[in-house]
């Protein structure tokens, strides 16, 4: 489950980009108007589009620079499509077109189609794989993290508040009888399709997963090892064209027919309800909740121990993760939490509250352990930190280099020079 202390953030690998980018004498190229496009980068293409979009949204970047850091972008995008080691997880790349979706609803259309979307966040996994890899064979010593500390101890920000938590989270789950009518709903849907012409009807029309519903619930290139265990389990064990029964995951309810089958990789139609929580299933949640804030209070569970307890946890009224000794930034936290934390001192326990995680209502129950007020930054206390900025260091000059030699080698073509401006 996604951690709720870090609030969401648009995807947009350019804030990485942004660390390296640096002056690059482009060589010399000879410039032959494209329609509709500034630049050919290998086989990517920058559009006039993508730059004045780019333009538009960083004004205090001049054209020139604008157009070497979309440049860089693409070099660095047609390598890493190229890197046979770069796999990218079609799972979480229509997870965070659902999350998109579900944040700004139809207002997405007005600036791009979902192939765009599509396209954009596959782009940017790649761009985030091309990063890790960069860091895969960096070692730093801590004579280095020290050298740095002493050179650069007047440069260094302050260490921003921290503070300690552990946390439990309790999800309602779905009663007998609404289980029972999610699945006999979906049941009905199989009995009234005859054709694939009828399951995109009711994909189109029902599916709450808004990535594919509106290609009727085609989803191609579906990777065995990039799907859970159960929804491999079941769309795996499909004959080609056989409609699955209904079936709950994570994520909701599911209908899936089995299109095409190539070895370790399938071809789907999808039909997905994510039903709300009726007012008794959230009603029952939150009175256990209050029922396990106060065995803590109690001291008859605690965190360290909560997990051991089957017989209290194992039930049909909540789904149950528990987070223990976590060090966060105040400033990354959640609004709900932030005020909960406030009215508390170290060692106390909170009133159960709620929270939306992934689109659904939860409840948390916090204990803050300690806090740590903002100060300067230390060798001893924040070795981890200025270790990190230390191989920040040595990953921008890596980059840097590779691009310096990529630039070399890589077909670049520009409908226009840049004055330096």
């Amino acid at each position: 489950m996604r951690n709720i202390f870090f609030k969401l953030k648009q995807e947009c690998f350019f804030i990485l980009l942004m660390l390296i980018i640096f002056c690059i004498p482009f060589p010399s190229f000879t410039f032959e108007k494209i329609g509709g496009m500034t630049a050919v980068i290998g086989d990517e293409i920058l559009l006039d589009s993508e730059v004045k979009h780019y333009l538009n949204s960083n004004k205090k970047i001049t054209p020139c620079k604008g157009l070497e850091n979309l440049i860089i972008h693409k070099l660095i995008l047609y390598h890493a499509k190229k890197d046979p080691s770069l796999q990218i997880d079609n799972q979480e790349i229509q997870s965070k077109k659902e999350e998109f979706l579900k944040e700004f609803n139809s207002n997405f259309s007005k600036n791009f189609s979902l192939e765009e979307l599509t396209e954009k966040i596959k782009n940017n996994q790649y761009i985030e794989k091309f990063y890790q890899k960069m860091k895969e064979d960096i070692e730093i010593s801590p004579e280095e993290v020290k050298y740095f500390f002493n050179k650069e101890k007047e440069k260094l920000p302050i260490i921003p508040k921290k503070i300690c938590v552990s946390y439990m989270i309790l999800s309602p789950k779905f009663s007998k009888e609404h289980r029972e009518k999610i699945v006999n709903f979906l049941k009905k849907i199989k009995k009234e399709i005859h054709s694939d012409k009828d399951f995109s009807m009711k994909a189109i029309l029902l599916s709450e997963d808004y990535s594919s519903a509106f290609k009727g619930g085609l989803i191609n290139g579906v990777k065995k090892k990039n799907i859970s265990k159960e929804f491999e389990r079941i769309v795996f064990s499909l004959e080609e064209k056989q409609i699955s029964e209904p079936f709950e995951t994570d994520l909701g309810f599911h209908l899936v027919k089995l299109e095409k089958k190539r070895g370790e990789e399938i071809d789907i139609r999808h039909i997905l309800i994510q039903p709300k929580y009726t007012e008794e299933e959230l009603r029952k949640a939150k009175s256990f909740a209050y029922e396990i804030k106060n065995h803590l209070i109690n001291h008859k569970i605690s965190f360290e121990t909560i997990s051991n307890e089957r017989p209290l946890l194992h039930n049909g009224i909540v789904n149950h993760s528990v987070w223990k000794k976590i060090w966060v930034e105040e400033n990354q936290i959640s609004k709900n939490m932030k005020k909960t934390l406030q009215n508390l001192k170290d060692g106390e326990i909170s009133e159960p509250y709620k929270e939306i995680v992934n689109g659904k209502e939860v409840f948390f129950i916090v204990k803050l352990l300690k806090r740590k007020p903002s100060h300067p930054i230390s060798f001893k206390e924040d070795y981890t930190q200025l270790k990190n900025l230390v191989m920040n260091i040595k990953q921008e000059e890596k980059i840097k280099n590779w691009i310096k030699n990529q630039l070399k080698k890589t077909y670049l073509r520009i409908e226009y020079p840049c004055s330096g401006k």
